[in-house]
């Protein structure tokens, strides 16, 4: 897999398994013939896939925030496949109503509270009780 993928790639996945959550095989199989777009496929255990993609030339920050959102799309899915709650990662301002958004803020890619805004961590620094 690309480096500009797999850079991006690897602080949300590090948040996927600290917070216990489900977790994607990522393969490398591309799926675009974007010049400056290198993807991959997001795999769930119960097989169906979704591609995650991220763009060469874009600055790390921006890169991990789109990456992380892709990502989240799938997790999203795969939990609601699997009859658990949705709201990955979640919101500790608002547990039970909306998952975090991922963004870049600052130089920096974040987890944010989409319904005020604020800050929470940075992406790949999710922490668990």
């Amino acid at each position: 897999m690309d480096d500009a993928l797999t850079e991006a790639l690897a602080p949300v996945l590090r948040d996927l398994e600290t917070s216990g959550s489900v977790t994607p095989d990522v393969r490398d199989e591309p799926w675009s013939t974007g010049g400056d777009e290198v993807t991959a496929m997001l795999y769930s255990p119960g097989g169906w896939a979704q591609g995650v993609f991220a763009i060469t030339d874009e600055p790390l920050p921006e890169r991990i925030a789109s990456v992380a959102d892709q990502v989240q799309e799938w997790a999203v899915e795969e939990l609601c496949s699997i009859g658990q709650p949705t709201n990955w990662p979640q919101c500790p301002h608002h547990p039970d109503s909306h998952p975090l958004s991922a963004v870049e803020r600052d130089g920096r890619a974040m987890w944010t509270c989409p319904k005020t805004g604020q800050a929470v961590c940075e992406i790949g620094r999710l922490v668990y009780p």
